[in-house]
């Protein structure tokens, strides 16, 4: 008899490959999305830990000098390096600005100003809303009476500036009592507050909710 030679086949044929792509596309049809917005929301997060950390920094601030930042904007809380309340380090100027978006955006990631020299005195006079995405109080027109002021009183916020929303749909906002909270696109819609077919939450004193008129962009 002669002896069988066991064959095995190698590789796969066409159609075995066709079909494997097909389900990696499905697959990804439905993870990416998951994904995409798994990141966002990560970002929300580090947002409000930001936000968190910047109403510990007016704890600070006010304890110190016995009143708030007089300045306007990025400059409210951009005074927290000027005036030594935060170290002029990198990670605490990340803190004054959204993690959602990237620093080569702002206008001081496309200068020669070093991270860490963005708030301090020498720079302090460039400063204006391209050198953070976070817009702070409007203290010039909606000085705060006393401090902690209560949940009332909006302190700073994601700017929504560029063209777009720092988040997707999230808007994240701290308040003079220490609350860091958020305002959704979908349920300010519900509420009649934006258009069914607006996409962007504006801040400042062009916005739609009154809290946040109280801020500033510059």
């Amino acid at each position: 008899m002669k002896n069988l030679k066991n064959t095995s086949r190698s590789g796969f044929t066409l159609i075995e490959l066709l079909a494997v792509i097909l389900i990696i596309g499905i697959l990804m049809t439905f993870l990416v999305p998951r994904i995409i917005g798994a990141v966002d929301q990560a970002k929300v997060t580090a947002c409000k830990a930001n936000m968190n950390e910047i109403f510990k920094g007016m704890i600070e601030y006010h304890s110190k000098y016995k009143r708030l930042p007089k300045h306007s904007g990025v400059r409210f809380f951009g005074s927290l390096v000027r005036d030594e309340v935060f170290e002029a380090e990198e990670s605490d100027v990340r803190r004054l600005t959204c993690p959602a978006v990237e620093i080569s955006f702002l206008e001081g990631g496309q200068s020669e100003v070093p991270l860490e020299e963005w708030f301090t005195r020498d720079n302090f006079d460039l400063l204006d809303g391209y050198w953070s995405a976070y817009a702070g109080r409007d203290i010039d027109n909606h000085p705060l009476k006393k401090f902690p002021a209560g949940n009332s009183e909006v302190l700073i916020a994601d700017d929504n500036d560029q063209g777009g929303m720092n988040h997707e749909t999230t808007t994240v906002v701290l308040f003079g009592g220490g609350t860091v909270t958020t305002y959704e696109l979908v349920l300010l819609k519900d509420e009649g507050v934006l258009d069914p077919e607006e996409t962007v939450l504006l801040v400042g004193p062009d916005s739609p909710v009154e809290k946040l008129q109280k801020l500033s962009l510059d």
